[in-house]
């Protein structure tokens, strides 16, 4: 159990780096003093079309029951002040409303982003991104596919590091948002190169090592077994057994062997 220990670790750290997108549902979108708020929206829109309707209504009736022409003046400026105090008050309650909203949202914010549900969510597929592109470019260097293929798995990783920045590092305000954009794009081809050489490095020990068990291989099922069998022979029969490669043959071709796989490394 300890000795696989290591595997474990690696195939549950890929597994969350796939599968981290999925996690976003346990986080909220919003907060619950935000979504509480939204709802008093609605009563001061409620309040405002019912103000406005029982000022049109109360002073419909008094203009049906006057007749006088200066009181009739006076009712219309009266509806106007009141209708403008109305609006005045249902003005400022708006203004109230969006500014503790505003306040609610960016209390609940992450990075910039409107919360870590939102956050978690596009990181995770941008993880994702970057782990096939990491491995379709590791496949692209084994397999001794062409650079176009490689580039494809470069174009991957590059803007999956674009935004793993951006996620990470875009949210000051001191800058322009260009200058930013060309800073994390930098940043990224930066990273990109050092993934790249850090893949090919990697898959380089890699192929050294499926060698050399490739050789061991070859020693264990071929080279052994032919110079063991004629060796064999010749001690329980006091002479050469006759086949179709020497024992010379059978050095050399070790030889061979060791000398391909050893001047690789």
């Amino acid at each position: 159990m300890i000795n696989n220990t290591p595997i474990i670790l690696k195939g549950l750290v890929t597994f969350l780096i796939v599968t981290m997108s999925l996690f976003h549902v346990f986080f909220s979108e919003y907060s619950y003093q935000y979504t509480e708020h939204k709802k008093i929206y609605k009563s001061i829109v409620e309040s405002r079309d019912q103000g406005i309707m029982e000022l049109l209504e109360n002073h419909n009736k008094k203009i049906e029951n006057t007749s006088d022409k200066d009181s009739l003046i006076f009712l219309s400026q009266k509806l106007i002040t009141d209708y403008k105090s109305h609006r005045q008050k249902i003005s400022l309650e708006l203004k109230n409303y969006k500014k503790t909203k505003k306040q609610y949202y960016k209390e609940h914010s992450f990075r910039g982003r409107s919360s870590f549900h939102f956050w978690v969510f596009v990181f995770g597929l941008v993880s994702a991104l970057m782990f096939f592109s990491c491995k379709s470019l590791y496949d692209d260097i084994v397999n001794g596919s062409t650079y176009r293929f490689q580039f494809i798995s470069l174009t991957g990783i590059a803007i999956s590091f674009f935004w793993m920045i951006h996620l990470t590092f875009f949210t000051q305000e001191d800058f322009t948002k260009n200058s930013y954009f060309l800073m994390i794009l930098v940043c990224a081809c930066l990273a990109t190169f050092f993934t790249y050489f850090l893949v090919k490095n990697y898959t380089y020990k890699d192929d050294i090592i499926l060698k050399q068990l490739s050789l061991i291989d070859k020693i264990k099922t071929i080279h052994y077994p032919r110079v063991a069998l004629k060796a064999l022979y010749a001690e329980r029969n006091d002479k050469a057994m006759l086949a179709t490669d020497t024992v010379r043959e059978n050095a050399d071709a070790f030889d061979h062997d060791i000398v391909t796989t050893l001047k690789d490394v």
